[in-house]
């Protein structure tokens, strides 16, 4: 997995869990806080575990280094979150629900009416890179999970809900430009989600380079990969570059 600097103020910028808050946990997962103290512990436990994971394999994090990381015991852990794999649950749909708020506000944004086919998959291309890389180790571990899964238990995964929702708010946006909409078009576009979702994930398990997750290159090359598959001259600026380099 990439290993990125925890210091710099890039990092800093980058993390910001605030759109991953806890409210109401499932029972199942967490014992509820009664006092705003342990709301507050909850909510920094999740925290931490979010950020390990942006950085680090699930199988690499303990228990021990999620309560490190808010300066906590093991036995306080066990207080809020019932086991390891609870709070990985709790993880997961927590992440589902902030990237599945960041692609609605994304393709609700008034600019996207203006914009062209091309830039409208620049930015999306730039919203999934960035959601990847806040979560790298999660999403990661997730879809590796999601295989080994009974079909009824996989086809509850908030992972298949995020996905469908993903694609049906490209699809439809991307229908608002001529030439996108029916099914040969719908079938193009689903693949280039395909492509994008393997090229976040190759990135986050392999990191075989050259280009690596967080290369700000990697975004502006998939855009241009995925333009030139769907037979769309990519955004100007990125064009230009382009031209200059040859």
């Amino acid at each position: 997995m990439t290993k990125v600097d925890a210091s710099g103020p890039a990092y800093a910028s980058r993390a910001r869990w605030r759109d991953v808050a806890s409210t109401s946990l499932p029972a199942r997962c967490a014992t509820p806080p009664r006092q705003q103290r342990g709301r507050e512990r909850q909510q920094a436990l999740i925290d931490a575990g979010l950020r390990l994971t942006q950085t680090r394999d699930w199988d690499d994090v303990t228990i021990a280094d999620i309560a490190a990381a808010i300066d906590c015991s093991v036995g306080t852990f066990y207080t809020r979150f019932h086991t390891k794999d609870a709070y990985f649950d709790t993880l997961l749909g927590l992440m589902v629900d902030a990237m599945l708020r960041r692609a609605q506000a994304f393709h609700a944004a008034p600019e996207r009416r203006e914009e062209s086919a091309s830039e409208l998959v620049a930015g999306w291309v730039d919203l999934a890179v960035n959601s990847f890389r806040l979560h790298r180790g999660l999403y990661a571990t997730a879809l590796l999970n999601l295989r080994r899964l009974a079909p009824e238990a996989r086809a509850a995964s908030p992972l298949l809900r995020l996905r469908d929702r993903s694609r049906a708010l490209f699809l439809s946006a991307m229908k608002r430009h001529s030439g996108w909409s029916g099914a040969a078009a719908r079938a193009d576009l689903l693949f280039a989600q395909q492509i994008l979702r393997s090229a976040l994930l190759n990135a986050a398990l392999t990191d075989g380079g050259p280009l690596h997750l967080d290369d700000a290159e990697f975004a502006r090359q998939l855009t241009r990969l995925l333009c030139g598959y769907l037979g769309i001259a990519p955004p100007a600026a990125r064009a230009r570059k382009a031209a200059v380099r040859t």
